[in-house]
């Protein structure tokens, strides 16, 4: 006897079933909301199958983002063995059906056949540190990718009310140049004001006071030169210009955090001392990877990273360029592009990773796309880190 509970999961509510051994259900399909009372009355259910025949169920269910984390959570503190199941595998099962169902009954025999046939490894929460790091590294990229999104409709805006803005200020992003937006967001403002007036918007620039007039003439006359624009782009300048400067302290508040948890591991250090690899990316990849010991080999790794050549073979013919499989963690893949970006790029004294810029440069040699090279790189790159994390060695060339 095998017992489990298969759960399939959705937001407000989930259908399980408990089956006694393999395709032997002895509770059929039923459905139950994501409260403590009827939780309580399902681990009841459990804990009498437990009296009747001395074994207790094993909790089974799919990885469903946060909506299954709730559940993982409340059946791992009442004692039970969890297997969270990758939703690749169930519709593995789903595929081969020679008819199309889907309902959540038949889910949950899916998921009871995925356990029953397959080696898996019971669910082990993380780490609070890494739990923690992970839940602010993915806020962080989902702010990230809105304050990108929202400067670009800045500069889409600034382009009618300031037409020649790239001749006042090198970048629209910058704090000097936001804070000036913020106290002149009309031309006609800018014309009417003095010298002194305009020069005092630069507060947030540690330069000289000649810099500062200097700054405020170059904008005056930038202005008066510049032509006509309709009136109705200037409050929304001003809205784009408060929204940006809220992001830009957001993300610096969880940034700051980010870093004070990744402190508390010792590996945040070790990855550091990679080149090219800065705070935040540091961060990300530690709260990706978490505890390196869960993974036996650098193959591992990388197909956890969904860095690995995914295969393709038939008969006689085995593919040769093979892409990645993309079938790990995207946000430890665009962490490590990130910091192969920063290392193979040159600076005033030389690449800051003179080993992934050579290798770089070889596979470029070699005829392969800068695309691809860049994919290998980053390939490279885990492995290091598994090398580093492993021996508890900081980086050397």
């Amino acid at each position: 006897m095998n017992p489990v509970i298969a759960i399939d999961v959705s937001k407000p509510k989930s259908v399980a079933a408990i089956f006694s051994d393999r395709n032997v259900c002895v509770k059929k399909p039923f459905v139950f909301n994501h409260s403590v009372s009827e939780l309580d009355q399902i681990d009841l259910w459990l804990n009498t199958f437990k009296q009747q025949h001395g074994i207790q169920p094993t909790v089974v269910m799919e990885a469903t983002g946060n909506y299954s984390k709730p559940l993982t959570a409340y059946f791992y503190d009442h004692g039970y063995d969890i297997f969270v199941l990758n939703p690749l595998t169930t519709s593995q099962i789903k595929s081969k059906s020679l008819r199309k169902i889907k309902t959540d009954p038949v889910d949950t025999m899916r998921i009871a056949t995925v356990f029953y046939n397959q080696k898996l490894k019971p669910y082990v929460p993380d780490e609070t540190v890494y739990a923690n790091l992970k839940f602010l590294a993915r806020q962080y990229n989902g702010f990230n990718t809105t304050y990108q999104e929202l400067v670009v409709r800045l500069h889409a805006v600034v382009d009618l009310v300031y037409p020649d803005f790239n001749k006042m200020f090198s970048s629209v992003r910058s704090k000097t140049a936001l804070n000036f937006l913020k106290a002149y967001p009309t031309p006609h403002l800018i014309r009417t004001a003095s010298l002194e007036e305009l020069s005092l918007a630069f507060h947030s620039a540690k330069k000289s006071s000649e810099w500062h007039l200097n700054k405020a003439n170059l904008i005056k006359r930038t202005v008066e030169e510049s032509l006509y624009t309709p009136s109705a782009q200037q409050p929304i300048l001003a809205y784009y210009v408060d929204l940006i400067l809220h992001m830009q302290q957001t993300l610096d508040d969880i940034r700051a955090q980010m870093r004070d948890l990744a402190k508390l591991s010792p590996c945040y250090k070790l990855l550091l001392s990679i080149p090219g690899v800065g705070e935040v990316t540091a961060s990300v990849i530690l709260s990706e990877i978490g505890d390196i010991h869960r993974f036996h080999s650098k193959k591992q790794l990388t197909a956890y990273a969904g860095l690995d050549p995914a295969v393709f073979q038939s008969g006689k013919y085995t593919a040769k360029n093979n892409k990645i499989s993309k079938r790990g963690s995207p946000y430890l893949r665009k962490a490590l592009y990130q910091a192969v970006c920063a290392g193979i790029s040159k600076r005033s004294n030389g690449y800051a990773n003179k080993e992934l810029r050579a290798f770089y440069d070889k596979l470029l040699e070699s005829g392969k796309p800068s695309r691809v090279a860049l994919t290998a790189c980053s390939a490279k790159l885990l492995r290091i880190i598994f090398g580093i994390l492993s021996s508890e060695t900081e980086f050397r060339y």
